[in-house]
């Protein structure tokens, strides 16, 4: 189940990595951040809503689970608007970056609140994994503190989505219910904020409708890839894979975009790799004793 999990967040991870290349499209067609979140939520919603129906789910959750769904409903609508917000004082690479340490964040929330004990080929690839991003910042263009520290706050508030969803057991609930009760909590939040901003004063061309549509598309993946990986490895692990994210964002700036490809974003790459790998294979002690990577 570990290895299907490390596989399961890993993909969630490639497919929000292709996330940034169609919402710069999109935003070039004169969409803002708070429209394309809802329309991205909805999407999801969407499709969660036809899969419960095609499969014939029940569409039910503990009472009990229910405040827990709204708190991090809340953290992953505020993660995208902080994120976005921060792109306003720094460059977006930076920024990225930045929000990308929140594997950090999940590590030490376990640590020092749930104390929780991983052991030390967990701890060395949680440092290469951010040695790695860290690699990864353009700092000759850091010099905004305002920026910078929107930017972490967005890692902050990401982990700790990610830590409730472990932890409140929202990663046990069906995937497709989860997703739904969500994003319907997620629109309706954006689409409040939206109309006060005038957010859905826009006109899409065909490329902006079809960027739209493959956005919904990657979100639906990622998300519900990103809830059962969850399940199978914790917060913590899960955070580590879902690395792949700025590597794929990379690599997809490099080959599309034309971007240009720094020996430092090579040797971030590099490190989140290895960091990855070292999780990968567990001690042999690890083995014996059946010591779950996270505990519950």
């Amino acid at each position: 189940m570990r290895q299907k999990g490390f596989l399961l967040c890993g993909l969630s991870a490639i497919s929000f990595g292709f996330v940034p290349l169609f919402t710069k499209v999109v935003m070039q067609e004169g969409m803002d951040v708070v429209a394309i979140g809802f329309f991205r939520f909805l999407g999801l919603g969407l499709f969660s809503l036809l899969m419960i129906l095609a499969q014939k789910r029940p569409l039910s959750v503990d009472a009990k689970q229910f405040p827990a769904i709204v708190v991090d409903s809340f953290f992953q609508v505020v993660t995208m608007l902080l994120l976005s917000a921060s792109y306003l004082f720094i460059p977006t690479g930076n920024a990225t970056s930045l929000h990308f340490m929140y594997p950090v964040f999940v590590f030490l929330i376990l640590y020092l609140y749930y104390k929780n004990r991983f052991s030390k080929m967990q701890w060395i690839a949680l440092i290469c994994c951010a040695i790695g991003i860290v690699c990864f910042i353009d700092f000759d263009n850091m010099n905004n503190w305002i920026g910078m520290g929107i930017a972490i706050a967005s890692g902050l508030t990401y982990a700790i989505y990610m830590v409730i969803l472990d932890k409140q057991g929202l990663a046990k609930i069906d995937p497709f219910v989860l997703s739904f009760i969500g994003c319907v909590l997620e629109t309706i939040f954006l689409a409040v904020l939206g109309l006060a901003m005038g957010s859905f004063q826009m006109t899409l061309n065909a490329m902006g409708i079809f960027s739209l549509i493959i956005l919904a598309g990657l979100s639906v993946c990622g998300t519900l890839l990103l809830q059962v990986g969850t399940r199978y490895i914790g917060s913590g692990m899960a955070s580590l894979f879902c690395l792949f994210e700025p590597l794929t964002s990379l690599v997809c700036g490099w080959l599309i975009l034309k971007d240009p490809l720094r020996w430092g974003s090579v040797l971030g790459c590099v490190l989140i790799f290895g960091g990855i790998l070292l999780i990968l294979k567990p001690s042999k002690r690890t083995k014996e004793k059946k010591i779950k990577w996270v505990k519950q």
